[in-house]
């Protein structure tokens, strides 16, 4: 496994992971309503499950996961009804004269996971794109690391990049009037992302 077939992974996976999609709307969603922690805490339960779709994609699982689309079917949709829910929620909240944010904790890192879990086509991304750049020929236990690693890496970073983003732009409408559009932008990201999945 060569350094320079690891970085043009890494540089390929990186563009993927920027591109908009619903997990970086609900992040951002996240971030807007809740605040820099929340929005974290869903960026790192993304990175983990994206690890996890890597991880099948290195076994050779890709061509399993049509015997387990139940599991796919249920997690895409719950996901999907929860992230609705919660901008449904937010856009009543815009009514408030000054809502308060929610409390956030691990359902923050778990909604992240499902968002990354409900998309099955991650692991056929994974699957298609390893043996176009890496020889997995010469892959080790030592090169599958790596590429883990670099999975964890570049979700983490990229998606932590739009929840600092979203959770400094969250402190600007502390105040009643830009509250109330940050709960309406905040609820349409939301709801835009849970459709996203749904619709996938």
């Amino acid at each position: 496994m060569t350094t320079a077939s690891l970085i043009a992974y890494a540089l390929a996976l990186m563009l993927a992971v920027a591109t908009p999609g619903p997990a970086m709307l609900a992040v951002i969603g996240r971030g807007l309503a809740n605040g820099t922690r929340a929005a974290l805490l869903m960026a790192a339960g993304v990175a983990v499950a994206d690890v996890l779709l890597g991880s099948l994609a290195l076994l050779g699982l890709a061509a399993l996961m049509a015997a387990f689309s139940w599991l796919f079917f249920v997690v895409k949709y719950a996901g999907a009804a929860y992230l609705i829910w919660l901008g449904i929620r937010m856009w009543r909240t815009a009514r408030a004269p000054a809502p308060q944010p929610s409390p956030t904790g691990k359902r923050d890192f778990i909604v992240g996971m499902a968002i990354a879990l409900s998309n099955p086509k991650a692991i056929l991304f994974h699957a298609s794109l390893m043996p176009l750049i890496i020889d997995l020929r010469l892959l080790d236990q030592g090169s599958a690391l790596v590429i883990l690693a670099i999975i964890f890496s570049a979700n983490l970073v990229i998606m932590s990049a739009y929840a600092l983003l979203a959770g400094r732009g969250a402190a600007w409408f502390r105040t009643p009037g830009r509250m109330r559009w940050l709960n309406l932008a905040g609820g349409g990201s939301m709801v835009g992302a849970g459709v996203i999945v749904a619709a996938r």
